[in-house]
């Protein structure tokens, strides 16, 4: 039996395993769905779903430790507008986030590439306001320091082309991570690698993490759109879902979610059906309010930076040293 978590104020449901089924009207519950098995408890009745206030990072009761005393408030983003894709045959600028005291540390970050959704471009996670989160968290101790990557994934990543053709994919594995990992002292292996993205960026990282887990440990998809004819069953999240044999063993820890008002929900109530019909263990969020639009995503923000950092060090002098190979 599947085991089930209730956490509060968020929503989550799993559909049932006919995707025909009615769908039930969501309700302000979290379930985690885990491969082990225990009793699962009987729902609590809610009152109907509010608007609710942005929610705000929580300091921990510990103060943040370091390598080094650091004196900056908070980190800085470096633009790189000049970035000629070979894959694409056009220019694929990006933005890259790095903590407070990066330089004076000299130590090796985790790093969460995360992409934007059709029609925008490596401005959309800024204006978010992800770097105030990233500085508020990292300041409370509530998110470990990280480097993060918003690239632009410019037409190529409208089209639907997938290898050995020219595609996104090709561009992110071959081109955008060996860039910044010569040019960032980043940790290169999977368990401190993730990818995630907005609705079209949401589908390419599920495409890409679902098939390369030995290169990224979590992926995130934040009103991820996995329409079936953005691809063929091979490069598909919902075929992956359902036949994708060493998915079991990936050990990739997955997240997705979606305002109850978004029409991309019912996509991904189905990807979530498929990987629980296989007791695959991953975390869908249904929240009460919100729809397909930066407001949603802006007043989710901290929860998806916490989902990235979780498990990564908040202490810098746990960090690997930048002077020795990563490892």
């Amino acid at each position: 039996m599947t085991r089930y978590l209730l956490i509060l104020p968020l929503v989550l449901f799993i559909v049932a395993c006919d995707p025909l089924a009615p769908l039930p009207t969501p309700t302000p519950q979290v379930i985690i769905v885990t491969p082990e098995a225990s009793i699962t408890p009987i729902p609590t009745s809610t009152r109907p779903p509010t608007n609710t206030p942005e929610p705000s990072l929580t300091p921990t009761n510990t103060p943040p430790p370091t390598a080094l005393p650091c004196t900056e408030d908070g980190g800085q983003i470096i633009p790189f507008d000049e970035f000629e894709s070979a894959t694409a045959d056009e220019n694929l600028p990006y933005r890259v986030y790095i903590p407070p005291c990066y330089l004076e540390t000299e130590r090796r970050y985790p790093v969460v590439y995360l992409l934007h959704g059709l029609r925008e471009n490596e401005a959309q996670w800024g204006e978010l306001g992800i770097a105030d989160a990233l500085d508020q968290g990292i300041r409370l101790n509530a998110l470990p320091p990280m480097i993060v990557v918003m690239p632009d994934f410019g037409s190529i990543g409208a089209e639907n082309t997938f290898p050995p053709n020219a595609s996104y994919e090709t561009v992110v594995l071959d081109e955008l991570k060996p860039a910044v990992e010569r040019d960032f002292c980043t940790i290169n292996e999977r368990e401190s690698r993730a990818l995630g993205g907005i609705s079209r960026g949401g589908f390419w990282a599920y495409s890409i993490a679902m098939r390369h887990p030995d290169l990224f440990g979590k992926v995130g998809g934040h009103s991820a759109s996995f329409d079936d004819s953005n691809a063929p069953p091979a490069n598909n999240p919902l075929e992956l879902a359902l036949n994708t044999p060493f998915l079991s063993d990936a050990n990739l820890v997955m997240y997705i979610d979606n305002g109850a008002s978004d029409p991309a929900g019912t996509e991904l109530q189905l990807f979530s059906s498929r990987l629980s019909s296989r007791g695959i263990a991953h975390t869908y969020v249904i929240n009460p309010v919100g729809g397909h639009d930066d407001d949603y995503w802006r007043a989710h923000l901290p929860e998806y930076l916490e989902f990235y950092g979780r498990e990564w060090t908040r202490n810098t002098s746990e960090l690997p040293s930048c002077a020795e190979p990563s490892p």
